[in-house]
């Protein structure tokens, strides 16, 4: 443990020998000094006027039947208590790794006040551990602390920064002292997925924290966000989340089971999960009225849409037999769609547009939002359905969609939208 000879003695620190062991001591508050085994890893911190209770005591040592050398008040007030000297941090491995344990459990009894000088050496001791260059001694800190309310900040951040996931994990995972600040500190830092999915799993995570973590892309945990019902999701999060779940189908069946979803999500979730969460979806009873019938309603004539669905019948039969009954509608390409149904949805836009398939294929397949945009105002179709054309049937990237104007026009005018469509060979509508 320090670096004293037998029998040397400086200031209040003091290291004596007896046969193969060294004993350290170190002063505390009441001006006692205890000394340990070096097979500890510590010395002893005292005796029952130092403050800590004998069960303390009898907890972190085990030799009951070693020497206490005590000092006097004054000696013990002259001495620092800076360097740690009562630690011995080149002991085995396992030793440093069951001090770290045991002082960690010991830190919640030690109050802040007439023991304070206590508290405040074995925070040090700790902040020592937590930069160990040995995993096994920084993995049994980190699992014994992750619980601690009082545990040391700085302690709880450089192990959260540890470069070793079974080190960092457990602090990520569970432990309180980390703050919204913290959190978003080390987000800002792009972490790797692990860490991520550690902070996805935290009992409570803030609406900030939860929007960093959607932003950060990762599909694996988002979905865990989703499970946890601890996750304060805002609703502009989960309104991008709920857009990009027709792709991330594991998504769907957790969106719905969300709890508070607001009611525009829980109709757009109705136009394109899959049966089970659509299902799940209409039986929720937390939904007020409205949503339940807009909900309800959505789901019918989807399912309805999916029954009527022949797969003997081509999609160009179909299509022609709803167009000459007057329900190659809207919905219907929108059901089409939600269903995944891309072949009868080329078909539906080419009758309602007067445009020849391969042509539109061609524009669907140009990349170009304006294009595809002022092919569903050909079909007569809203501009919501436009916006739903370009990310679902075109390979169009989302920093080139064509967003509608006020929120439900077309933000171009009908000179501009007939330009984009003669430009692909498409001629004006002679009525």
């Amino acid at each position: 443990m320090g670096n004293g000879g037998s029998g040397a003695a400086e200031g209040a620190r003091v290291a004596v020998s007896k046969g193969t062991s060294t004993r350290a001591a170190v002063p505390v508050d009441g001006g006692v000094v205890g000394v340990g085994a070096a097979g500890t890893g510590i010395g002893n911190i005292g005796d029952d006027r130092t403050g800590l209770d004998p069960e303390v005591m009898s907890y972190l040592f085990d030799e009951s039947d070693l020497p206490v050398l005590e000092l006097t008040p004054e000696a013990a007030v002259e001495g620092g208590d800076d360097d740690l000297e009562f630690i011995d941090f080149t002991s085995p491995d396992d030793v440093r790794a069951s001090l770290a344990i045991r002082l960690a459990r010991l830190l919640p009894t030690l109050g802040r006040d007439r023991r304070n000088r206590v508290f405040d050496l074995t925070c040090l001791a700790l902040e020592r551990l937590a930069h160990d260059e040995t995993l096994v001694v920084r993995v049994a800190l980190a699992t014994a602390i992750k619980d601690v309310a009082c545990a040391p900040p700085a302690v709880c951040w450089q192990l959260a920064e540890d470069v070793e996931a079974v080190v960092a994990e457990p602090i990520l995972k569970c432990c309180a002292n980390l703050t919204d600040k913290d959190l978003l500190t080390f987000l800002r830092n792009k972490p790797p997925a692990w860490a991520l999915a550690a902070i996805a799993h935290r009992p409570r995570v803030s609406e900030p924290v939860s929007s960093a973590l959607v932003d950060a892309g990762d599909p694996m945990v988002t979905g865990i966000l989703l499970e946890n019902q601890g996750a304060e999701i805002p609703e502009p999060a989960l309104s991008d989340i709920v857009e990009q779940a027709k792709q991330h189908t594991e998504w769907q069946g957790r969106l719905v089971r969300r709890p508070m979803l607001p009611r525009r999500l829980a109709v757009r979730l109705a136009t394109f999960v899959d049966k089970a969460a659509l299902d799940y979806l209409r039986g929720r009873k937390d939904l007020d009225a409205a949503t339940a019938r807009e909900v309800v309603t959505v789901a019918r004539r989807r399912i309805e849409w999916l029954r009527d669905t022949d797969p003997d019948e081509s999609v160009d039969r179909r299509a022609a037999r709803l167009f000459r009954k007057g329900e190659l509608t809207e919905s219907a390409i929108e059901d089409a769609l939600s269903w995944k149904q891309f072949d009868f949805a080329r078909v539906a836009l080419s009758i309602r547009s007067g445009v020849p398939p391969l042509l539109v294929d061609k524009i669907l397949q140009s990349h170009s939002g304006r294009a595809v945009t002022a092919l569903a105002w050909r079909a007569d179709l809203t501009m919501r359905a436009a916006f739903l054309l370009q990310k679902e049937m075109s390979a169009i990237a989302p920093n080139q969609f064509v967003y509608p104007r006020d929120g439900v026009n077309y933000p171009m005018s009908a000179e501009e939208m007939t330009w984009q469509l003669e430009f692909f060979g498409v001629r004006p509508r002679s009525d």
